[in-house]
């Protein structure tokens, strides 16, 4: 997160005297992914944006999303800050992003914007071999991220709603159908104050994980981001935790070239590396890897004890 800072003057209306009263403004840039891990760590954004003592914040994002609860965090300091805070989306607020920016007084998008609206969505790792007990506890896990998930999605369409005015229904509608708003219909919709010119940002996003990108989005993203870069080399056979440590850490000389494909049958029901419904905490236990019936007991846990709040 960048911060600047800058002091302008503004007249205000007196009877007495014509009073110039000194405002001061900041700006904070949120561009990339939600979450520790794929980028903005919610802890350092909240404790970096709590110290800002502006009169206005100029929160400028370009985001497609990431953890969910990472943005709701944010989304509750953003509205908290005494500043009055005006969102402008440079490029897009896809998922979570779309979610934290409701959190704004003020919302402007860029002619040629984006905003997106989606269910939540995990990644379930289901390959492997299982016996009929095992089976059962995957029915259960199913069940339990289901109900999960149901309510992370009416929680963030009772924001939606309460921002923009539309129905509930009209919103769980556009949620399921993984909606993309270009810049007029943002603002016709309500998802959005104002439209302002300028060009968009060249964004840097794992378009693959959506089902409806808009061709002018992908054509406009050039840049390779991190979770594509993991991605192709999940997809070479490269191991998850090799590649974590080559975006961690760079990689020597032979280590793609000796790394050989993952063995074995896959690991038995997990979910890592979730979008828009994860946690530091839940992607430690992923990356334990205890065995399967340990795994599934993980899993249900979580899905007991972690919920939006409300």
């Amino acid at each position: 997160m960048i911060i600047s800072k800058k002091t302008s003057v503004r007249p205000v209306q007196n009877k007495a005297a014509n009073i110039q009263d000194k405002q001061s403004e900041s700006t904070v840039y949120l561009y990339g992914d939600i979450g520790g891990y794929w980028g903005i760590d919610h802890l350092e954004f909240i404790k970096e944006f709590n110290k800002v003592t502006s009169d206005v914040i100029h929160l400028r994002i370009d985001s497609q999303g990431g953890d969910v609860f990472a943005a709701r965090a944010m989304k509750t300091a953003i509205m908290q800050h005494k500043a009055k805070v005006i969102a402008h989306i440079d490029g897009l607020a896809a998922s979570a992003a779309s979610f934290l920016v409701m959190g704004a007084d003020e919302i402007e998008i860029v002619e040629g914007g984006f905003f997106m609206i989606h269910n939540a969505a995990s990644f379930m790792d289901i390959l492997g071999y299982f016996n009929i007990d095992d089976l059962a506890d995957l029915k259960e896990t199913i069940e339990k991220e289901i109900e999960l998930h149901s309510k992370i999605n009416e929680s963030i369409a009772n924001d939606y709603v309460k921002r923009t005015g539309n129905t509930m229904d009209d919103v769980l509608a556009w949620m399921a159908g993984e909606t993309w708003f270009p810049a007029k219909e943002a603002l016709e919709k309500g998802f959005a104050d104002r439209i302002y010119d300028g060009t968009p940002v060249e964004g840097s996003y794992d378009l693959s994980i959506f089902n409806n990108a808009p061709e002018a989005l992908k054509t406009r993203n050039q840049k390779a981001s991190k979770r594509a870069i993991e991605k192709a080399l999940r997809d070479a056979g490269i191991s998850a935790n090799l590649a974590k440590a080559i975006l961690a850490g760079g990689f020597k000389d032979g280590d793609l070239r000796d790394a050989a494909p993952e063995q074995g049958p896959a690991p038995a029901p997990v979910i890592e590396n979730q979008r828009d419904a994860d946690s530091a905490e839940q992607r430690e236990v992923a990356n334990q890897k205890p065995n399967k019936r340990d795994r599934v007991t993980d899993l249900l846990i979580r899905a007991e004890t972690v919920a939006p709040s409300n």
